[in-house]
């Protein structure tokens, strides 16, 4: 609801909407027994007053007793409507101030209301101040997606917009005949990385909403994970070589463990970090691997020393299209450390970056549960 109170404007959005009844007690019961021992009292003396007469004077009893009754009932029923009077104006103070802020309710304007009064208006003052918190938090939170989710078209439209515009721009110049014969190849080299490039960001864009469905599920088998890294690192470490990047891996000897684990996934993690120090770091740069097991779970440390991530970046690091460069000058999407810290979570871990790691250096902690298979007992 919107706030109608103009008066308010240009004040602070906090509305502090007070209700103090220090004297009233803490039980509208409290009233009816005060009013009920008074009109006793009361009746009492009347009733003595009234036998004095009778002894001193010779009343008749029945007529003495008749006018007690009455003035005796007489009087309950004043006090009664004192009391309703006194309950009617107690209870519509603090209700109306309730009736108030919640008319001028205000989301993300921090209503809330004191209280110090009777429990009965406890309970209702503090639902509404706890429907208050939650309703600004509901806010704070849409307000929060709805930036991310503007913030996210900005960027694939950026991602998109830049190989899109050299592939247009080259085709027309190759159709309108500008490009030179002996530079036709260099310029169809070109618009083929470019196409490549477009078609790697749709498919990192399919990805990611496709682990964001709550019904996408994955394929999972029994892995070495010590044997599956190894694997992949082979597989890669010539490549790496050859852009002037050096692989250190430090696995024990002695068998790691086995995870429950989907291979292509697993290897779209490592491979998106390591993309990642490809993209961002200089040629020279030393990436490492580690491994060990604490308790159930399986430790991989990755590190690079490639110079480090930014304060302002490492606490988003994993949101997705959050890049170590505000022009987005570099290569990347953005999203592939937010692809692999889904596809951990997927397989039950975690993955963070470590903040006490040098300056120098970028460490990425990585937890895998352990699969342990049951034994079938011979009878």
């Amino acid at each position: 609801m919107k706030n109608v109170d103009n008066s308010e404007k240009g004040k602070s959005k906090e509305k502090v909407n007070r209700i103090i009844y220090g004297s009233i007690s803490s039980s509208l019961i409290t009233y009816i027994i005060v009013m009920t021992v008074l009109a006793m009292a009361f009746g009492f003396v009347t009733y003595g007053f009234t036998m004095y007469q009778i002894t001193a004077n010779n009343f008749d009893y029945d007529e003495a007793i008749f006018i007690f009754l009455c003035f005796f009932v007489g009087l309950y029923l004043l006090l009664m409507v004192l009391f309703v009077l006194i309950i009617t104006n107690q209870l519509s103070k603090p209700l109306k101030i309730l009736k108030n802020a919640i008319e001028n309710f205000s989301v993300g304007s921090g209503n809330h209301i004191e209280y110090d009064g009777p429990k009965e208006f406890k309970e209702m003052v503090d639902s509404f101040n706890d429907l208050s918190d939650r309703l600004n938090a509901s806010e704070e939170e849409n307000r929060r997606l709805t930036e991310d989710k503007n913030k996210m078209l900005a960027d694939i439209s950026h991602d998109l917009k830049t190989p899109l515009t050299v592939i247009s721009g080259y085709a027309t110049a190759l159709h309108d005949g500008l490009i030179k014969p002996d530079q036709v190849n260099d310029y169809l080299r070109i618009i083929y990385q470019k196409s490549n490039r477009v078609a790697d960001l749709i498919n990192q864009f399919y990805e990611y909403s496709k682990l964001e469905h709550p019904e996408y599920k994955f394929e999972f088998e029994k892995l070495n994970v010590a044997e599956f890294l190894r694997e992949l690192l082979v597989d890669m470490i010539d490549e790496l070589n050859v852009n002037g990047f050096e692989v250190e891996v430090n696995f024990p000897d002695d068998e790691v463990g086995y995870i429950q684990g989907n291979q292509m996934q697993l290897r779209r993690v490592f491979e998106n970090l390591i993309a990642n120090t490809v993209a961002h770091t200089p040629k020279g740069t030393l990436l490492s691997f580690d491994m060990g097991c604490v308790g159930e779970k399986v430790l991989i440390r990755y590190q690079d020393n490639g110079g480090g991530i930014s304060p302002e970046v490492a606490d988003r690091i994993f949101e997705p299209f959050v890049v170590d460069d505000p022009a987005r000058t570099k290569s990347g999407s953005g999203l592939g450390l937010s692809i692999a810290k889904k596809i951990i979570e997927y397989h039950g871990g975690t993955i963070i970056l470590e903040k006490f790691a040098p300056k120098e250096m970028a460490s990425y902690l990585i937890t895998l549960p352990l699969y342990e298979e049951e034994e079938e007992k011979e009878d």
